[in-house]
């Protein structure tokens, strides 16, 4: 009896251990089959980035073209007054010391002086309107004060002559009476007043 009991024990532990783990594994498969599958998710695309619109290169800066310079215009030249033309009477005056030596009558019209220097100083001759020389603004040496004689009074006058030298002086003198005078020198060492000039008169 106690053996057959043995045997029976260990087949009914083994068929609860059998069921037990059909039971389990039941269990499982109806898990898996209730579980519903999860679909991934899908991948969301990224947007795409707005295309930024290129910005328009600068256009270069053109430079101002520079103006042209312009040149002054030129100014005329002004011609020197022609001086009259030699003619009429040629009259050789002599300078010394202290003397002219010239005619004291002339035409009137164009008359050309040749001043010549025979003395050792230099001089000049110069031809003043007046009646004479004393009627002329002197200075106390007897030098002519050529800034008070009345407009137009010097007629004409030669650069300064060096000695043994000779220049030309052209003038047209009008009828009246005139002074050729050499106005070199001041004071006491004035040429005028030491007796170098001539009253002439012109008709």
């Amino acid at each position: 009896m106690r053996s057959r009991t043995h045997r029976i024990l260990p087949a009914i532990l083994a068929g609860a251990l059998l069921v037990s783990a059909c039971g389990g594994g039941s269990d499982d498969a109806s898990n898996d089959e209730l579980a519903p599958e999860v679909e991934p998710a899908p991948e969301a695309e990224p947007e795409p980035v707005p295309e930024t619109a290129a910005e328009p290169e600068p256009e270069p800066e053109l430079e101002p073209e520079p103006e042209p310079e312009l040149e002054p215009e030129p100014e005329p030249e002004l011609e020197p007054e022609p001086e009259p033309e030699a003619a009429g009477e040629v009259i050789e005056a002599t300078l010394t010391e202290w003397e002219i030596a010239a005619p004291t009558e002339y035409a009137a019209g164009t008359i050309t002086f040749n001043a010549v220097n025979n003395g050792s100083f230099p001089h000049e001759l110069v031809v003043i309107a007046g009646e004479s020389y004393d009627s002329l603004p002197l200075e106390e040496g007897g030098t002519v004060i050529e800034e008070q004689l009345p407009t137009g009074a010097l007629i004409g006058r030669t650069a300064r002559v060096g000695s043994q030298s000779s220049a030309e002086l052209v003038v047209d003198l009008a009828p009246g009476s005139y002074v050729l005078v050499c106005n070199l020198g001041g004071g006491s060492n004035s040429h005028a007043g030491a007796g170098q000039r001539l009253d002439i008169t012109v008709s």
